[in-house]
């Protein structure tokens, strides 16, 4: 791996710990607030987890229903699994789900808790992590033929990123955009 790359992964990495810390920060009532103002009906969702829940405890006590039925020999084979389990499983695949959901639909924007105070400037990190993404946007431009949209992106991280522009791999795709303007169409 590169040593871009790795910056790269970083950068992920970090974004994505910092959306969970935030999802985690938010209580039930705001994620439920939030979610009914995005459109989703939480008291819909709600009932429908309840009533699988509930299909899950008819289901465990059919079963259980069924293994008093069977001769002792058959029984001692397969033990049913306790309701509880299965409730707690259910519980916890709607809990992440609807975290899934949350995460998923909320604008970052308003996620932030704290604006940080203006200095006028750009904090190194937030300039080398939009570098990237304009030339993670770039190479998708150029690998689908969009060249002028390439260079363009290629040019405002350049702009952001100066010694990120002299990689090997920003250079191959430099070059790739001029192949590709170089073709008759």
């Amino acid at each position: 791996m590169t040593r871009e790359e790795r910056l790269w992964q970083k950068l992920l990495d970090e974004a994505g710990e910092e959306l969970i810390e935030q999802a985690a920060a938010v209580s039930v009532a705001q994620a439920e607030k939030d979610l009914a103002a995005w459109g989703f009906d939480v008291a819909a969702e709600r009932a429908r987890a309840e009533a699988f829940l509930v299909s899950l405890e008819t289901a465990v006590a059919d079963e259980e229903d069924v293994a008093q039925a069977v001769p002792q020999e058959v029984a001692l084979r397969k033990k049913p699994r306790p309701a509880a389990v299965w409730v707690a499983a259910a519980a916890a695949a709607v809990a992440a789900g609807t975290a899934v959901t949350y995460v998923a639909t909320r604008p970052v924007e308003a996620t932030s808790p704290v604006t940080p105070p203006s200095t006028g400037t750009v904090a190194p990190s937030t300039e080398l992590a939009a570098a990237a993404d304009l030339r993670h946007r770039a190479a998708a431009a150029c690998d689908t033929g969009r060249t002028d949209e390439c260079r363009s992106l290629l040019d405002q991280a350049a702009a952001k990123d100066p010694a990120g522009d002299t990689t090997p791999e920003v250079q191959r795709l430099r070059k790739k955009a001029a192949a590709n303007e170089a073709k008759p169409k």
